[in-house]
C-alpha cells in the first residue's frame, strides 16, 4: 500500500484550470487529496468482487472472514479448490463464488497476468480484465485508479462523480454522455479531477 498526494497549487492542477476554469472552484474547495494505492492487484480485485452490492460495514465483515478462512493468504489455487458450500458459510453468494473462482482461474491460466501490467495501456488492461466474470467497466476503472494509480481515468458510470459534476457546473440536467464528453477537457489528468470531485461530494454531502 502506498499513497499519492495531489495539491491544488501543483502544475497538473494549474494546467487543468487553464483547460477548464470551472475547476478553480473545485480546487479552492478541496486544497489537497491523498489517494491510497493498493498494489496487491489480485487481492484488490478479489475485494472489489466481495464488496459488490454490500454496505461498507457488511463488506468489511465478509472480507475479514474470507481472509481468515485462507489464513491471510487467499491464493488462486486455494480458492479454486475450495468447496462452494464452505464459501457460502462465510457469507458469499453462489454468484460471488463463481466470480472469485473466475478471477482465480484466469490467473492460473495466465489469461489475466499482472507481471507486465505496469507497462500495459489502460485499454489493454480493460480488454484483459473484462474477461473475468463479475469484473465490469466500473470495477476496472476503480482498479486503474486505486491499484495502478493511473492519472487519466474518468468513470461516468459512477453516480457520485456524475452528481459532483452536476453540482460543480450547477446543471442538474447533464446527461451521462454530456459529462463524459466534458471530462475530455481534463485529459491527461482525469483521475485527478475525479479524486477531487469525490472529496467535494463527501464534503458537501451530495446525494
Amino acid at each position: 500500500m502506498k499513497t499519492i498526494t495531489y495539491e491544488n497549487a501543483s502544475k497538473k492542477c494549474q494546467l487543468l484550470i487553464e483547460n477548464d476554469p470551472k475547476l478553480k472552484h473545485l480546487f479552492d474547495q478541496v486544497k489537497s487529496v491523498t489517494v491510497k494505492i493498493d498494489d496487491d492487484y489480485y487481492q484488490s480485485l478479489l475485494f472489489t468482487i466481495l464488496s459488490q452490492q454490500l454496505s461498507s460495514k457488511v463488506a468489511t465483515v465478509i472480507i475479514n472472514r474470507f481472509i481468515n478462512y485462507y489464513e491471510g493468504n487467499p491464493l488462486p489455487e486455494k480458492i479454486i479448490m475450495t468447496e462452494d458450500e464452505a464459501l457460502r458459510k462465510i457469507g458469499l453468494s453462489y454468484q460471488k463464488i463463481s466470480y472469485v473462482k473466475s478471477l482465480s482461474q484466469h490467473l492460473l491460466d495466465k489469461t489475466v497476468d499482472f507481471n507486465q501490467i505496469e507497462v500495459m495501456t489502460n485499454q489493454e488492461i480493460k480488454d484483459m480484465l473484462i474477461k473475468v466474470k463479475g469484473i465490469g467497466p466500473w470495477s476496472i476503472d476503480m482498479f486503474l485508479m486505486f491499484s495502478l494509480g493511473r492519472e487519466d481515468v474518468f468513470s461516468s458510470l459512477d453516480l457520485g462523480l456524475r452528481n459532483a459534476v452536476k453540482k460543480l457546473y450547477q446543471n442538474e440536467n447533464l446527461s451521462q454522455k454530456e459529462i463524459e464528453e466534458m471530462s475530455l477537457k481534463w485529459k491527461p489528468y482525469r483521475s485527478i479531477v475525479s479524486h477531487y470531485l469525490w472529496h467535494m461530494h463527501d464534503l458537501n454531502g451530495i446525494k
